[in-house]
């Protein structure tokens, strides 16, 4: 029984965590304290990314066929996550009514915390060697060295890492306070 705590227990917290990614993606689309030069273009990158239907290159001329290539590639990856973020999220919705009414609530949250305890260590270790983890993240991510550009790209300027490191870190973040806030109002 243990084994299937922890595999209803790791749909409920992937459910969570895509869920906070899916948050933050569609709020925090700049640097704090980052002026953008364009702010017009800025925000068009970011309906192209989230909003736009139909997979093509954004169709901005202040981009470099390599830049334009790079946007196409994440704009892919953030539909992948985001098919993805709704499986787990309607899975995690019939788990929940599952084991509210096998009474087994209390045990997969609990197991839900020990995951979410052990993940966010590792996203924690992750974000001390952040430059390691996000080359890393990028060669599995992205077609061989699609994703680095000189220094004075545009792309470099609007989302440089500290952007990055910034979105990571308000994620593991929120991913802690949300299992703060469930071992806190619950009777785990």
């Amino acid at each position: 029984m243990k084994i299937l705590y922890y595999i209803l227990a790791i749909v409920l917290f992937l459910a969570f965590s895509f869920t906070v990614f899916e948050l933050l993606l569609h709020t925090f689309h700049s640097s704090f304290n980052q002026d953008i030069p364009n702010p017009k273009a800025h925000t068009l990158i970011w309906i192209y990314l989230l909003k736009q239907k139909y997979i093509t290159f954004i169709d901005l001329d202040i981009f470099s066929i390599h830049e334009k290539r790079h946007l196409l590639d994440v704009k892919r990856l953030f539909e992948k996550i985001y098919t993805i973020w709704l499986i787990f999220t309607i899975s995690s919705v019939v788990i929940t009514i599952f084991i509210y009414f096998k009474g087994w609530i209390g045990e997969v949250f609990r197991y839900f915390l020990y995951i979410g305890v052990a993940i966010n260590s590792i996203f924690i270790i992750s974000s001390i060697f952040f430059l390691d983890s996000f080359k890393f993240l990028h060669k599995i991510l992205f077609p061989y060295n699609s994703w680095i550009f000189p220094p004075d790209s545009i792309l470099i300027e609007w989302f440089p890492i500290s952007y990055f490191m910034e979105f990571f870190i308000l994620f593991i973040v929120l991913n802690i306070l949300g299992l703060f806030l469930l071992k806190r109002f619950s009777n785990i």
